[in-house]
């Protein structure tokens, strides 16, 4: 199986070549895709840059021109209490926050003739909930939501009517979407760097920003271990 990784950030993708072998570069557009082996898993990595668009044309390359059938995404993301700053989110459901059809019969958030949420296979949520454990690392289920802005208050989300225990960023449901429509299975990851409408919420993301990549990085690593485990 071919995987391809979409890091957030220059430092975590930094992190991961780290532990490649067999490493080839292969500029292409304004991406650079890494190509090698971590895990006896075969790895095209890639740093997507911010927002749905960026993320969404990664997905597209690494299923269509590198024929990828499973897309791994870690990042950071905003939280709605009772998530706190440090926790580490599976998403089991995406939407987005920032996409009103509903003049037309569907739901907020919801694409037409898409599905309202996107949830990845069973299967890549258990690999990822092994890895978790075997890093002593707790986690919490959610709802991922995702726009093309920076959320600082929850007033700018009122509309999708989030539920408590949410993150909220700027990837996550693009890649959903597009891994759904080039149907490949897809695992999204996200590390609370700051909880929405806190006080201290800009100084929490620049502070856990470089943390996040080094526990995003090796959450990765671990889960590949664990892919490799079930390829046996």
């Amino acid at each position: 199986m071919r995987i391809g990784i979409i890091a957030a950030m220059s430092a975590e993708k930094e992190l991961i070549e780290k532990e490649m072998t067999n490493v080839l570069k292969e500029p292409y557009r304004s991406f650079v895709f890494v190509c090698g082996t971590i895990s006896n898993n075969e790895i095209i990595l890639v740093q997507s840059g911010v927002g749905k668009v960026n993320s969404s044309v990664a997905v597209t390359l690494l299923a269509s021109k590198y024929e990828c059938s499973l897309i791994i995404n870690t990042g950071i993301a905003g939280g709605i209490m009772p998530l706190q700053t440090k926790d580490v989110v599976i998403a089991t459901k995406l939407s987005y926050s920032d996409v009103d059809a509903t003049a037309f019969g569907y739901k907020y958030g919801q694409v037409p003739s898409m599905p309202q949420f996107y949830t990845p296979q069973d299967g890549g949520v258990l690999l990822v909930k092994k890895a978790l454990n075997k890093l002593g690392i707790n986690y919490k289920e959610a709802t991922v939501y995702s726009a093309d802005s920076f959320v600082t208050s929850l007033k700018q989300i009122e509309s999708v009517k989030p539920i408590e225990g949410s993150a909220i960023e700027m990837e996550g449901c693009a890649i959903a979407q597009a891994a759904f429509r080039l149907g490949v299975d897809f695992i999204i990851i996200r590390y609370i760097s700051d909880v929405i409408g806190a006080e201290s919420q800009f100084e929490d993301y620049n502070k856990f920003e470089e943390e996040m990549a080094i526990r995003s990085s090796g959450i990765t690593l671990e889960l590949l271990k664990q892919i490799e485990v079930q390829n046996d």
